[in-house]
């Protein structure tokens, strides 16, 4: 059975379960407004003049507006109103020689209810004999798309459009649809809200705050790479279903489906998908049919089912349905255990990622108001210090290129520091961070929408029991002296991030770097979408730390990798991953585990009785449970290693002398987690 309804474990998951279901997720009314002198293009203004009244064609507006900003980093600010459009939006080409850029154009509205962009009656080409077309196009392959976002508006079908789609998504790297209702026309028509399968290389992406309503799907994924996640997201009245899935690497948390259709669809074997913390409602139906079909790599933890006749319907191998409405935990394939150890995930708990109000523009202040001139390639660290102990509780960057050679300490009444998508350069010594955050008023600190130019410079330093927010940040690097909490939402980083006893909450994070990626030094860790890219292992865990990664992917680029993807010393961890490879050198060994004396490792053939299932040319790992809990279950069989103890005099070591290696057959006996 792979259905994991496991009554000592029930509580702990489900009353989480209860706990988020009863979260709202809207979000409050909000009021987006930026300063004169932030870099924004307001697309009211001269010389596009666009008119949020709900009768003047915008389309030519707002697309010259867009196209006369490409590439850099450009907010396209839409202020409270209806804007009418009759044609694609389209994302706009770099304009350099040679280049096919369309990146780093950030479409962003004052509010979620008042910018409406409404796609005008009976426009032409999107009837509903025609070929689907899109409202917002963000670009097709092979160009790059990192840093798109489509931010804090509606986007409305309008009536007698039955091709229309709503977006088009694209982006990669880092990238971000967030605050945003996408709804269709009279009776839903629409083919779908959210196009993620139009073309390859989509993503990494984080989808949060969002409403889909109507459509024949809500959002459809394709292809295996990259990978997109979720997060307090909405569906409703949908034709077909919420959900469809043909490949891609998913993770999904907080989603709501509300339809008399499938929830979710995971067509595709090489199509995985992490799903926590949702409902599915299903609305009365002749058919109610199964809330998930499933025919991919699933992995569902406290999951509310009610009005479908099926919870899961899977059709994978030899796994089981789920009748529900309950899930407590299920897994669509074998869990996999070295050591003893429960074969459920470790069951970490979630924190919401704290907010701050977004200020009145009387309390913000610019480095500018001190001297500070961006793009001239002059230190600007006095005038950015000076703004942060001007009493400002938030500090912003225009757009422009910012120099920092000298720490800037984030203290005093600073709760916010937006880069209005401005660019950081860290021009210090080699280790001398561009940031220290230290102690002061606000008990969370939020820096956002910047991008480094020195991604192997360290862009921070954690020195302080205050709470950090990094949220849509590109190029970062971290480094942590302090044992405050730590969010990471939409990032991008390089080079190994080291917490040390930190409490760690990831939201769709992008690590590309040769080597060792990520450290859980004695604290806990908790990943929602974690792609990785390059020779190294992406996680360790050691000295007590606990980690949980549910839903990963590692793009296996690069040459051969020696190094296991994931390491446990003497500590506790569960992961739910894949790999994709097209190089032709994916991982050897998926996860070595130590306890004691003893190191076990996966290799990426799987074990004896059980082999990993292949993904693009590499694997998945379906779950791996690496700790020590009730129900324990035997051992499976592993490649063994004997840890060497140190000699009693000379330094202290605990590396394994390759010399002394002997590989021995599992002692416990082969066993399939219950």
């Amino acid at each position: 059975m792979m259905s994991r309804a496991f009554l000592l474990f029930g509580s702990r998951a489900f009353g989480l379960g209860v706990a988020i279901f009863s979260v709202g997720i809207m979000g409050s009314a909000e009021d987006l407004r930026f300063p004169a002198d932030a870099g924004v293009i307001d697309v009211t203004q001269a010389p596009y003049n666009a008119r949020g009244d709900g009768r003047m064609d915008c389309t030519g507006a707002i697309q010259q507006a867009i196209f006369d900003h490409p590439d850099g980093n450009w907010i396209i600010y839409i202020p409270n109103g209806i804007y009418r459009i009759t044609d694609t939006l389209r994302w706009p080409y770099a304009t350099q020689k040679g280049e096919e850029n369309q990146r780093a154009t950030i479409l962003q509205g004052q509010s979620r209810t008042g910018t409406v962009l409404r796609l005008g009656d009976f426009s032409t080409g999107f009837g509903g004999s025609g070929r689907s077309r899109a409202m917002l196009w963000m670009g097709d392959d092979p160009a790059t798309h990192d840093r798109n976002a489509v931010r804090n508006l509606t986007l409305h079908t309008g009536t007698g459009n039955g091709s229309a789609i709503g977006l088009q998504l694209n982006t990669s790297g880092q990238g971000c649809v967030r605050e945003v209702t996408i709804t269709a026309g009279a009776g839903g028509e629409g083919t779908a809200g959210i196009d993620a399968a139009f073309t390859d290389k989509i993503g990494p992406c984080l989808i949060k705050e969002v409403r889909v309503e109507g459509f024949e799907v809500g959002l459809r994924t394709s292809f295996s790479i990259n990978s997109l996640t979720l997060e307090h997201v909405e569906f409703a009245g949908q034709r077909t279903v919420a959900i469809r899935n043909r490949g891609q690497v998913l993770s999904l948390r907080d989603i709501r489906s509300t339809n008399s259709v499938p929830a979710l669809e995971n067509l595709d074997i090489t199509g995985q998908v992490t799903l926590l913390d949702s409902v599915f409602a299903g609305l009365p139906s002749k058919h109610p049919g199964p809330a998930i079909r499933n025919r991919g790599i699933l992995f569902a933890r406290a999951l509310n089912t009610p009005g479908y006749s099926v919870a899961i319907e899977s059709k994978v191998m030899d796994s089981s349905s789920e009748n529900g409405p309950v899930v407590v935990e299920y897994h669509s394939h074998q869990p996999f255990n070295l050591f003893p150890a429960p074969p459920v995930s470790l069951g970490l708990p979630v924190k919401e990622t704290p907010e701050v109000p977004w200020d009145p523009l009387t309390t913000w202040v610019s480095p500018k108001k001190f001297g500070g001139i961006s793009d001239d390639g002059k230190d600007d660290s006095s005038a950015i210090q000076q703004a942060i102990d001007s009493g400002a509780s938030t500090v912003y960057l225009p757009r422009g290129t910012w120099h920092l050679s000298s720490p800037v300490i984030l203290r005093g009444k600073v709760r916010r520091v937006i880069g209005c998508e401005a660019q950081v350069a860290l021009t210090g010594p080699t280790g001398t961070p561009g940031f220290r955050l230290e102690n002061g008023d606000s008990k969370v600190v939020v820096i956002e929408r910047i991008e480094v130019s020195s991604p192997t410079a360290v862009f921070i330093e954690v020195a302080t029991e205050r709470t950090l927010v990094l949220s849509s940040c590109s190029g970062v690097r971290a480094n942590f002296t302090g044992k405050g909490d730590v969010f990471l939402e939409d990032v991008s980083s390089s080079r190994t991030w080291a917490f040390h006893g930190n409490h760690v909450w990831a939201r769709q994070w992008n690590v590309v770097s040769e080597g060792l990626k990520i450290v859980n030094d004695g604290g806990e860790l908790w990943l929602l979408g974690l792609r990785a890219e390059k020779p190294g292992t992406v996680i360790q865990t050691l000295a007590k730390g606990r980690t949980e990664l549910l839903g990963g992917l590692c793009v296996s680029s690069g040459g051969f990798k020696l190094d296991p993807m994931f390491t446990i010393t003497d500590a506790a961890a569960t992961f739910f991953a894949g790999e994709s490879s097209f190089a032709g050198s994916p991982y050897q060994n998926i996860v070595a585990e130590t306890r004691g004396t003893q190191i076990r490792r996966l290799p990426s053939r799987g074990l004896t009785d059980a082999p990993l299932p292949k993904r693009v040319g590499g694997v998945t790992l379906p779950l791996y449970a690496g700790y020590e809990g009730l129900g324990a279950v035997p051992a499976r069989d592993a490649v063994i290693e004997v840890k060497v103890p140190p000699p009693k005099t000379g330094p202290k070591s605990t590396a394994v002398d390759p010399d002394a290696e002997k590989e021995i057959p599992s002692a416990p006996p082969k066993s399939r987690a219950p």
